[in-house]
């Protein structure tokens, strides 16, 4: 019979650590891929979203440069403020699409550049 505190004790206590070390870290890599996984989503959804907000912004200026173009005053376009404010959120969403587009494609094959 073993004695308490022998080495085939200390070795299955030894080995239980370990098993239970194992068990943690393959726990905390799948809560890490499921994270991943999850942020992939939210970036396809917001990937369109952006889009529908493009869209949007793209129909006002062209309804916004068919009324200045009817109106007879003969405003020019490159001055109008509504206008401006329409081109510049039109790239801010462009530059966001274009950053989730990366940020998706480095979760999706993070092994290439």
């Amino acid at each position: 019979m073993p004695q308490k505190g022998g080495k085939m004790e200390r070795d299955l206590r030894y080995k239980m650590r370990h098993i239970g070390d194992a068990f943690v870290d393959k726990v905390e890599d799948f809560g890490l891929s499921i994270k991943d996984s999850v942020r992939g989503i939210v970036l396809t959804y917001k990937i369109d979203e952006l889009k529908e907000e493009k869209e949007k912004i793209v129909n006002r200026i062209g309804k916004r440069m068919v009324a200045l173009r009817n109106k007879e005053s003969g405003q020019n376009l490159i001055y109008d403020d509504v206008l401006t404010k329409l081109f510049h959120r039109l790239d801010k969403i462009q530059d966001n699409i274009h950053a989730s587009f990366e940020e998706r494609k480095k979760r999706l094959y993070p092994n290439k550049t």
